[in-house]
């Protein structure tokens, strides 16, 4: 497959054939740190946002209802528009009133063909996973950058995209960074 560095980590070759639940799929990342990046571990990848309340949660989940090319939200409640509902009344009923306690909503949204998920924990980080074996080209890289400047340029905050854990702890790896306020995206 690749050649195991002192550092512990492999080189890729840039394409691979990953089989997997859905089906035999070739995959051509076209630069080496990418292969890096999506490496097929078996977990996510998180891009995540600190240190925010609400209204960068709000703010980042209103842009990308607005530009993603696909949207999908999932929730508990039975007052609140089943397909639509208005991200301030799923933020109140989710943290604020007793019918949302113990429960969480899900948000989705595609970009080409790639689909970033969030299951709202916490107001304090904003986070979403994407799956790398959906990273499957160039596009699917591109994807995955144009969400992370969209979250980042919606919360005004950087953007991280992180190995998967639960909560974001500092020197922590971040494989790829967008600052909005100088506009640089960064990569290992």
């Amino acid at each position: 497959m690749g050649e195991t560095h002192a550092r512990g980590w492999v080189e890729l070759t840039h394409e691979d054939v990953h089989v997997g639940e859905r089906g035999t799929r070739a995959r051509c990342l076209p630069e080496t740190w990418m292969c890096e990046v999506f490496h097929l571990d078996g977990s996510l990848r998180d891009i995540r946002v600190l240190d925010t309340t609400r209204v960068e949660w709000i703010a980042v989940l209103e842009r990308l209802r607005a530009v993603a090319d696909e949207t999908e939200v999932e929730h508990p409640y039975p007052r609140l528009d089943p397909v639509h509902p208005a991200f301030t009344d799923l933020f109140h009923v989710w943290a604020d009133d007793p019918e949302g306690e113990g429960t969480s909503f899900a948000f989705r949204a595609r970009f080409g063909t790639v689909w970033f998920f969030a299951l709202p924990l916490y107001e304090e980080e904003v986070e979403f996973s994407v799956w790398p074996e959906d990273v499957l080209d160039g596009a699917g890289v591109a994807a995955v950058l144009r969400f992370l400047v969209e979250v980042a340029t919606a919360s005004r905050r950087p953007a991280l995209l992180t190995g998967e854990t639960v909560r974001y702890h500092p020197g922590m790896l971040t494989l790829i960074s967008h600052d909005p306020a100088t506009g640089i995206t960064s990569h290992i």
